[in-house]
């Protein structure tokens, strides 16, 4: 018997999307969603901890300006606390020394806005495929 409509399909991963822009996190969950995966949002530093704990998301698309604690924080706080899910940093800071910052606090993979939808698509998929 399928599952009941308000149950997550445990065959789709969920995927937090943290944007303090309405417009880009909008974008970003629709095409999630289109390719499988459920998506629940946070605006923030604070709502994206609390978020991990109440929803335990199997990947994070984590933008790096949000209001505080700032992205890098989140990601250096979560890995700190032992959170082993996948995250994908985003951010529209381009240097090759915010790349390597984000690596060092503990991020997968790490996107320059704008980019084209599908490498996010691939950057959570990989993360979230069974090894």
């Amino acid at each position: 018997m399928p599952p009941a409509l308000s149950e997550p399909d445990p065959s789709t991963h969920l995927v937090l999307v943290v944007d303090d822009d309405p417009k880009f996190a909008a974008i970003a969950m629709r095409i999630l969603r289109r390719t499988g995966h459920r998506c629940v949002r946070a605006e923030s530093g604070v709502e994206a901890l609390r978020a991990v704990r109440e929803h335990r998301p199997d990947a994070i698309v984590l933008d790096v300006m949000i209001p505080p604690p700032d992205g890098l924080d989140v990601c250096r706080q979560l890995r700190s606390d032992g959170w082993a899910g996948g995250v994908v940093m985003v951010s529209a800071r381009r240097s090759p020394a915010d790349r390597a910052t984000a690596v060092d606090v503990g991020a997968d993979a790490f996107l320059d806005k704008p980019f084209a939808l599908d490498d996010l698509v691939s950057a959570v998929d990989a993360l979230v495929r069974p090894a």
